[in-house]
């Protein structure tokens, strides 16, 4: 089931990527490593043995527990790049667990359900980073991280 629902996604992001004219595919790792490959090259992405393979080859192939997340960019990632303070980002650190980087410190972060009930709230730190757990019913739900929302799904 999460390997259907990974791949959905991907998909999703590829044809979403495609109308935003994204020109790479970046691949971060958990170890802070990042991978770009030029979208124009037509880069074929497939999953096999519970890794990301592109091309076909063994030198690209990525353990799905190695990979921090996969995203399209319209410059060449050689590194991990420092994100303006500015810039909010929401990161999936797992099924249970969303982190939110970049925020004002002592911001307010709260998942509502749909019928308006707060389900989970935190605070970030002086930092701005904090982490908020994902309630464990499906369901739609908004992620607010002080004047900003995000819808995000609980598929199971």
């Amino acid at each position: 089931m999460a390997k259907r629902l990974f791949i959905s996604f991907f998909l999703l992001c590829l044809v979403l990527g495609s109308h935003a004219e994204a020109k790479y595919m970046t691949i971060e790792m958990k170890t802070g490593t990042t991978i770009s490959f030029l979208l124009a090259d037509n880069p074929v992405i497939t999953y096999n043995n519970e890794s990301l393979v592109v091309n076909n080859d063994i030198k690209t192939t990525y353990s799905f527990e190695d990979v921090k997340n996969y995203h399209f960019t319209e410059s060449f990632a050689t590194g991990v790049n420092a994100l303006p303070t500015n810039e909010l980002r929401i990161v999936w650190i797992d099924d249970e667990t969303i982190g939110v980087q970049n925020a004002q410190p002592n911001s307010i972060i709260a998942i509502t359900a749909v019928s308006g009930v707060v389900v989970s709230q935190t605070r970030t730190a002086t930092d701005g980073i904090s982490t908020v757990r994902m309630p464990s019913k499906a369901g739609v739900y908004v992620l607010s991280v002080d004047k900003q929302s995000f819808k995000i799904t609980r598929k199971h």
